[in-house]
């Protein structure tokens, strides 16, 4: 038990930098305006890069650090408030998936690339399902889950329930709806087990200044 205690602990412990790729506008249109999203995960947090913002958030931290690199801006935004926010974005328009609510999910063994993965599969009718790939290559990284948590409570409190329960890093979510056959919302891109840029992607750069701008921004329709 000691022996496998040192083992889990020096996996835990070691670098990596997961590249993943999420495109929310292609289902969603009122988050259209960021176009598809980078995400970064490393041991120590989460990094995103969009059209015009970019963001990271350090494990245990309560806020995203939101910035405008081209104004040299930045503006905290706590984590509990990103779902009243989408909601807010979404206004009338996402009645349908705020209403949605899976009967369950099955659980099956495959690959995403290379990687072993777990395809839990979200049901939501006999031709309506959502496939989210999750794998254990890398351990889970809180502050990914508890963002994306905090992302789907404001999109479909429902799905959020039971996604929460899953275990692993997701790495491919793909919907199947008669309005979306086929759309990959998030996507692998590349997984490296080093991460020598972690440090610059989870810190605040040089002559950035806080302003509330950003939040207009943000809030803007």
């Amino acid at each position: 038990m000691a022996a496998l205690f040192i083992s889990a602990s020096a996996f835990a412990a070691k670098p990596y930098h997961l590249e993943l790729e999420a495109s929310p506008g292609a289902v969603f249109p009122y988050l259209g305006r960021f176009g598809d999203v980078e995400l970064h995960v490393y041991e120590g947090g989460v990094r995103a890069e969009a059209l015009w913002l970019n963001s990271f958030s350090r494990n245990g931290a309560a806020d995203v650090t939101v910035m405008n690199p081209l104004g040299r801006m930045y503006v905290e935004v706590p984590i509990a408030d990103i779902a009243p926010t989408l909601r807010k974005l979404a206004g009338n328009s996402a009645g349908i998936e705020r209403a949605a609510v899976p009967s369950g999910v099955t659980s099956s063994k495959g690959k995403v690339g290379k990687y072993e993965a777990t395809r839990n599969r979200l049901s939501y009718g006999p031709e309506a399902w959502i496939d989210v790939w999750t794998t254990k290559v890398v351990p889970e990284n809180p502050q990914l889950r508890r963002i994306i948590n905090a992302l789907l409570e404001g999109i479909s409190p429902g799905t959020a329930r039971l996604a929460s329960k899953l275990s692993g890093t997701p790495i491919l979510i793909e919907l199947n709806f008669r309005r979306f056959k086929k759309v990959q919302l998030l996507k692998l891109k590349k997984l490296s087990m080093t991460a020598d840029d972690e440090q610059d992607a989870l810190t605040l750069g040089a002559m950035y200044m806080r302003a509330t701008v950003l939040e207009k921004l943000l809030e803007k329709k």
